[in-house]
């Protein structure tokens, strides 16, 4: 089956930088997961930006999955996620469906800006200007404006 999202990985010193948007299927969530894999650090501690900013869905199953992929993260050296998240719409069919529920390692914010000061309160600095998918960010924005039907997902 073909995959269905977007998004780029990047490690930025300690801080594995997640950016994605669209609608997800199983094989894309799958296949992302695969790159954090490979990307996040080895014996020294980190975290994780998810920039889920213009990420329009995901079906049950891989919301599903998500759960699993918290669990790796948490087991391999993450101390923290920050998500940036597009509603409380989003978030709560998270909650539902993938068992995210923010504590004091996984914050949810609204903006990069947010995350990234998040991220540097806990320790681990990033600024907005070191985030590396702004084209990627103004891509995502461009097409789901342009699309009739992604703007149900924008409930704030």
């Amino acid at each position: 089956m073909k995959i269905h999202g977007e998004w780029e990985i990047s490690l930025v010193r300690n801080i594995v930088i997640r950016t994605f948007a669209g609608a997800f299927n199983e094989q894309g969530f799958n296949a992302l997961f695969e790159e954090l894999k490979a990307i996040a650090p080895r014996g020294r501690p980190w975290v994780s930006m998810a920039q889920g900013q213009y990420w329009e869905m995901a079906p049950e199953a891989a919301l599903k999955s998500y759960s699993s992929m918290l669990q790796w993260v948490w087991q391999h050296g993450c101390e923290y996620v920050v998500f940036v998240c597009p509603s409380k719409f989003h978030l709560d069919i998270m909650k539902r469906n993938a068992g995210v529920n923010p504590d004091e390692h996984f914050h949810v914010c609204e903006t990069t800006e947010e995350a990234c000061a998040w991220l540097s309160s806990k320790g681990f600095p990033l600024s907005i200007q070191e985030y590396p998918h702004h084209a990627f960010i103004e891509k995502a924005r461009i097409e789901l404006e342009s699309d009739p039907h992604s703007s149900f997902f924008k409930i704030a």
